[in-house]
Order: C-alpha cells, then sequence, then structure tokens
C-alpha cells in the first residue's frame, strides 16, 4: 500500500509517495503549478466562473446548482456540456502538464446530482443526439475524459463521488468506460469515523469494481477528528485501497499527524493487532525522519 497527502499548499511534505496539490480548487483561482507533485484541477466545480459567467450554471427545473441552495451544494457547478467552458478546463490541464508534474488528477468530473442538466443547450444536444438521457450524460462526461487523456502526456488520476451503486444515473459516471482512460480512480470517504462500519462497506464495494489501482481519500483536516478514529479509518481502508490519501490540507497539519501515528503506542497496538503491516512499515519509515 502506498501513502498520500491532499494539501492546497505548495509544499511537498517527506515521507508521501503521492502528494496532491489543489492547482485549481473549486474556488476556481488558478494558482501556479507544483512540480514533482500531483496537481489537482477541479473541473465542473467553479466558483469564480459561475459568478462572471452565470449563464454557464448547470440547470434543474429551475434551480441553479450553485451554493445555499435547497440542495445543499458546496460549490457552484458549471453545466459539463458547454464547449466553451470544457475547453477552458482543457487548456488550464495542458498549461498545468507543462510544468514538470508527477501527474494530473481530475476532481468534480460529473454532473451535479440526478436531473442535471436541463439547460437549453443540454435540452438541445441531447436531442440531437438520438440516446436517451442517462447514456447521454455519461458520453458528456467520457468524452471529456478521453480528450484530457489524449491532451496530455503524463499520468492521470480520477475523483469520482462516493456512489458506488448509481453513479452513471445521478452523476454521469459511467465506470466501465472512464477507467480505460486514467491510471487510478479515487473516492473522497469522508466521515467521523467514530463507527467505520460505512466505510467498510462503502471501500469494499468500490474496490470490485476496478481493476485499475484504487485510492481512497480520509479526511485528516481540520476541524480533527479524534487520532483514534483516523487510526480505524486508516486500518480499514488498507484492506482495500491501493494508496490511502490522507486529506489534510495543511503542510503543518500533515507534520503533526505524522508524529502522533508514528510515537503514538496505542497506535501501534492497534495496528499490531488487526495486522496492518503495511501502515506499520509506513510509520516506521516515519518514526525514522526528524
Amino acid at each position: 500500500m502506498k501513502i498520500g497527502v491532499l494539501l492546497d499548499e505548495p509544499r511537498i511534505p517527506l515521507g508521501f509517495d503521492y502528494v496532491f496539490y489543489e492547482v485549481k480548487p473549486s474556488s476556481g483561482r488558478i494558482l501556479r503549478p507544483l512540480p514533482k507533485a500531483w496537481n489537482v484541477v477541479n473541473c465542473f466545480a467553479d466558483n469564480t466562473i459561475s459568478q462572471t459567467k452565470p449563464d454557464l450554471i448547470a440547470t434543474c427545473k429551475g434551480d441553479r446548482a450553485v451554493r445555499g441552495t435547497p440542495r445543499r451544494f458546496l460549490w457552484d457547478w458549471i453545466c459539463p456540456s458547454r464547449a466553451e467552458y470544457r475547453e477552458y478546463c482543457l487548456k488550464i490541464i495542458q498549461e498545468v502538464a507543462q510544468h514538470d508534474v508527477a501527474g494530473i488528477r481530475l476532481d468534480s468530473v460529473c454532473f451535479p446530482r440526478e436531473g442535471y442538466c436541463d439547460c437549453k443547450v443540454c435540452t438541445e444536444v441531447q436531442k440531437t443526439s438520438g440516446k436517451d438521457l442517462i447514456e447521454w450524460r455519461a458520453d458528456q462526461i467520457g468524452s471529456f475524459i478521453r480528450e484530457v487523456r489524449d491532451s496530455v502526456s503524463c499520468e492521470l488520476g480520477l475523483t469520482i463521488e462516493p456512489d458506488p451503486c448509481y453513479g452513471k444515473e445521478r452523476f454521469g459516471l459511467d465506470l466501465e468506460q472512464i477507467v480505460n482512460y486514467v491510471d487510478f480512480v479515487s473516492t473522497p470517504l469522508y466521515m467521523d469515523y467514530s463507527i467505520v462500519y460505512w466505510l467498510d462497506i462503502l471501500a469494499n464495494c468500490f474496490r470490485r469494481k476496478f481493476s485499475k489501482p484504487y485510492f481512497i481519500e480520509l479526511y485528516a483536516g481540520y476541524p480533527r477528528a479524534p487520532t483514534k478514529h483516523l487510526v480505524s479509518a486508516l486500518a480499514v481502508a488498507s484492506n482495500y485501497a491501493d494508496c490511502v490519501v490522507l486529506s489534510t490540507y495543511e503542510a503543518s497539519l500533515t507534520e503533526t499527524l505524522k508524529r502522533e501515528l508514528a510515537r503514538d503506542e496505542e497506535v501501534w497496538k492497534f495496528l499490531e493487532e488487526r495486522n496492518c503491516s503495511e501502515v506499520l512499515r509506513i510509520l516506521r519509515d516515519w518514526k525514522k525522519r526528524p
């Protein structure tokens, strides 16, 4: 098993196989690419473009996919079928790829939810395609990922919504199609981890779906969960993931967490009792570091 970390700071902490950096977060800000790291590009989540070009926002029965709506979106969603915005994203991705990055991970590459998007463009294009809505939406997402794959030579990862059952119907994610274009698939399984029952079920479901490497993201940022809860989640995730990514977002918190896990005897005892040899190997490596 590999270990990774997700940051929104341009830092590369030691002791991780994968360092992910949010070069284009959902805020829509475009930051300077970080060489040697996996640069994360949020594609159809963009709080900046939604303000400057509100006509591009995805819609459903008159509702716009923006923050603060009854559907409780965490960010604003751009319609995935708009050629203008797709080209904008592709140019960003191509530019990032030129900066000696370890790879690029695509986030927010889907429709916001079921029912989206019924804007005029989507309605007309889907109607002329001759395909039913579910297949057409899946083609929109699949074709975008394929265009990215064809436009860059670096490795490519993909984060998908954590729904192992209805990803295609809800988000336009046809897993059988899109795994052909990426080097790994990642799911953010964020919860408080006081009970890891659902984490185990979701991780098991996703693991069965992929022949490609499967990454699990665990939330490890602020507000912090008790360390023992995170360790429980890490033990479960290590049974299914090729790489576990700790989403700390901050480099200082990353270093604090490494020290805590490497030095806490109760953590070692817990992991030893559960035969988590790969996690223990990672902790031994962290313990050797200053």
